[in-house]
């Protein structure tokens, strides 16, 4: 792609982002039950390198780097919101980067993690199906994602980097 068309692409990103931005952060502020302000949202090309960093996480913890994955039966829900919340216990002062469908036209934002795990549930229905979140030095993320057209594996937890997989793994213990 040349460059005039990778501008023309970031600037209707930018203009989409600008019609859908305040409403979505009225409705994540709601789902979080405190007001998250506009200079949360990263910028389109930082969002970017985050959406790519999130998905080479991922790719690596399921092949098995440093992770604990999991899925979850539809009727094991309270085992997934329980692991969300002991996570969240274990992180109360970490910042992390929330990616979003919305993300690549609003920007990813910046939450308190503890917060964000706290409302899993709220976060899940908000976003459509997931919560996904990015340590703000990139190295830990957590995915929650919720398939409810595949019961035997309606959800699915991966938590990856060398902290947040160990209090992934010590949460879910803690439930057995």
């Amino acid at each position: 792609m040349d460059n005039r068309q990778e501008k023309i692409q970031m600037l209707s990103r930018k203009n989409r982002g600008r019609v859908v931005a305040p409403s979505f952060l009225a409705d994540l502020s709601e789902a979080l039950g405190e007001s998250v302000e506009a200079q949360a949202l990263q910028s389109l090309p930082e969002t970017d390198g985050l959406l790519r960093a999130f998905r080479e996480g991922y790719q690596a913890a399921i092949k098995d780097r440093i992770s604990y994955r999991r899925f979850f039966l539809a009727t094991e829900r309270a085992s997934v919101l329980r692991i969300a919340d002991c996570l969240a216990d274990q992180l109360p002062t970490e910042d992390a980067f929330f990616l979003t469908k919305l993300s690549s036209d609003c920007g990813a934002v910046r939450v308190n993690v503890s917060t964000l795990l706290a409302h899993t549930a709220s976060i899940i229905r908000l976003d459509g199906d997931s919560l996904s979140a990015l340590s703000t030095d990139q190295t830990q993320g957590i995915l929650i994602d919720h398939n409810p057209d595949d019961p035997p594996q309606a959800y699915e937890v991966v938590v990856w980097g060398d902290r947040w997989s160990l209090l992934g793994q010590a949460c879910d213990q803690k439930g057995r």
